[in-house]
């Protein structure tokens, strides 16, 4: 499937924060905004921590600071200092992060942060540590297969739609390129039109990753290594 153009990162950042639907992870939207601006001064290393506030453990997030406050309050993001004090503007002495750390949180980063908080800040520990539990197939009117339910719902919260499927040519053409780096023969274009059945893109899919060209292709890149 193809979808419309792409967009701007920073642009695609604000989309995903107004996204009324999106519910932000710890260990995938907000881990990484403090690892790079927080956890230097509020992070792990005991000799550089600052106010005494820890920022990387649940156990330490939610105590009040050296300030008396505590910097985040769940589902409080008003109430939250850590909130206040990376809102203030840039020339006042408790922004954070401080401007002489080198370090900065982008707007769309400051809104991610606020948000999560309002969900209820829920922390998560390290990812391989947390069961993998199967997510139910979103239920979405014209789409067939669970994986382009999966995508079409997160199109639908961007604001976006995929485009119609495809003619079968060019679905041959591309799973052909893609899959083996060459394209299809007439001969297989031929039966691919020919086969009426419900599975005929699957089968094309067996053949194509049961072709040594397709092993071909994968070793590519470690050939060039």
């Amino acid at each position: 499937m193809k979808i419309s153009s792409l967009k701007f990162l920073s642009f695609y950042a604000l989309i995903t924060v107004l996204s009324a639907e999106r519910k932000f992870e710890f260990n995938q939207d907000i881990r990484p905004i403090l690892s790079d601006a927080c956890f230097h001064c509020h992070g792990p290393d005991e000799k550089e921590r600052k106010g005494g506030l820890r920022l990387d453990l649940e156990t330490h997030a939610f105590m009040a600071a050296k300030s008396g406050f505590p910097a985040i309050v769940k589902g409080d993001a008003e109430e939250s200092e850590m909130i206040a004090r990376i809102f203030l503007s840039d020339d006042d002495d408790e922004h954070m992060p401080p401007l002489d750390s080198g370090k900065s949180i982008t707007l769309e980063q400051k809104e991610i942060l606020k948000k999560w908080i309002e969900q209820g800040a829920e922390y998560q520990g390290h990812w391989a540590f947390i069961n993998p539990q199967r997510s139910p197939v979103p239920k979405v009117v014209g789409v067939e297969h669970p994986i382009d339910g999966f995508i079409q719902k997160r199109l639908s919260e961007e604001g976006m739609q995929m485009q119609a499927l495809a003619d079968k040519e060019t679905l041959l053409r591309r799973v052909s390129l893609d899959l083996t780096g060459l394209p299809p023969t007439l001969r297989e274009v031929d039966d691919f039109l020919a086969d009426t059945s419900e599975n005929a893109y699957e089968k094309v899919l067996d053949r194509l990753l049961g072709s040594q060209h397709y092993g071909e292709r994968m070793a590519i890149e470690w050939l060039d290594l």
